[in-house]
């Protein structure tokens, strides 16, 4: 008997699940198909006055590979974003978004309403990479080479390039937010401009609060990437008297940071460590061969110098700390940060910062000694 009930009690549950996968079948012819959808593979948004325009490249689903060009305008993101609508009478779909473009406009104005969207729109992913434009996103968007927009994946591979040229970073509209609610730390974001070759991150926007402060150049960015995220490539040149303008490969670069405060004030003590490669020398024979010691001895000293200028100018000139001296001061230094750390904009620039680099070359990448 108690067997018969357990199948009854089986049949009962499957009669049960058959019945919800049929009302849920039922009721899918009211989904909206493929076709009926905006596929959005980028946003590019810009402020024009009290408006904000957005730029959205779209790929058509019927058209493989094809990218379209959206604009619309609206008091807010989301509301320009749905007038797309009434202008292609499809439904866009955000989770295929690659990448979000904020213009310049944006930045100097204050990103944080703008961004806001991104972040609790629930279609929208929070892990795509955020750049800053040079100038209006617009222009990136409506850039065509050959008839063909920008790819959204080409835009994602650039913000990649750090990893190899040590010169951009790479921030995702996560990174960016936890960066400006962060206690102690700037926000920044790679910086993209539109030439006749298409696209190029050619610096790095510091951020004071939600606002576009200052750009960062190349080497400032290296700095800022060694400091923050680690090197693993990139080169450095210097002069080397032997042998002319040398090329170095970073292989790895890191960085450690140790706090204290003396006299009430921070100090700081950074250290880099690295190791590089001889890429290329003007001279192929130098006249000697021990020379490594005295290529070491000159590198350390001109990325010690390139790291304590770009903190210089950071926290003195611009009042913003990307690197997260701060943040660095509230984990171990608690109490001087309770104390002070609403200040720590003003307390930046009266910081002591010292620098040492330590840097270990390697012979060559690959050496070929001719034969006569």
């Amino acid at each position: 008997m108690g067997s018969k009930r357990k199948r009854q009690n089986i049949a009962w549950a499957f009669g049960m699940l058959a019945a919800i996968l049929l009302t849920i079948i039922a009721g899918s012819g009211g989904q909206i198909r493929l076709n009926d959808r905006m596929l959005i593979q980028g946003i590019g948004v810009d402020m024009q006055g009290e408006q904000v325009l957005v730029s959205a490249h779209v790929s058509q689903s019927t058209k493989e590979g094809k990218i379209l060009l959206q604009q619309a305008e609206g008091s807010t993101v989301l509301e320009a974003l749905d007038k797309l609508v009434q202008k292609s009478g499809k439904i866009p779909l955000y989770s295929h978004n690659m990448v979000v473009v904020l213009g310049k406009s944006c930045a100097e104005s204050g990103v944080e309403g703008v961004l806001d969207f991104f972040v609790r729109y629930y279609e929208t992913r929070p892990s795509v990479s955020l750049f800053l434009s040079d100038g209006k996103a617009s222009e990136l968007f409506e850039y065509q080479e050959n008839g063909e927009h920008l790819d959204a994946e080409d835009l994602v591979r650039i913000g990649h390039s750090g990893a190899v040229n040590g010169w951009s970073v790479n921030v995702r509209v996560i990174d960016f937010v936890n960066q400006l609610k962060g206690a102690g730390t700037a926000a920044y974001l790679p910086v993209l401009t539109c030439n006749q070759d298409g696209a190029e991150v050619v610096k790095t926007g510091v951020f004071r609060g939600d606002r576009y402060e200052a750009a960062f150049s190349p080497e400032e960015s290296r700095v800022l990437l060694l400091l923050t995220d680690g090197l693993y490539g990139g080169q450095m040149v210097a002069e080397i008297p032997e042998c002319g303008k040398v090329t170095f490969s970073f292989q790895t670069g890191t960085a450690s940071i140790e706090s204290t405060i003396e006299d009430g004030v921070p100090h700081f003590s950074v250290f880099a460590d690295c190791e590089m490669e001889i890429s290329s020398m003007d001279l192929m024979n130098p006249s000697r061969n021990d020379l490594i010691p005295d290529m070491e001895k000159t590198l350390e000293e001109q990325l010690t110098k390139q790291i304590q200028d770009t903190i210089q100018r950071s926290t003195g000139e611009l009042h913003a700390d990307p690197f997260g001296f701060g943040r660095l001061l509230m984990q171990r230094e608690s109490n001087w940060w309770k104390a002070n750390g609403e200040n720590w904009e003003n307390w930046m620039g009266k910081s002591v910062y010292e620098v040492e680099s330590d840097i270990k070359v390697n012979r060559v990448e690959q050496e070929i000694t001719p034969i006569y």
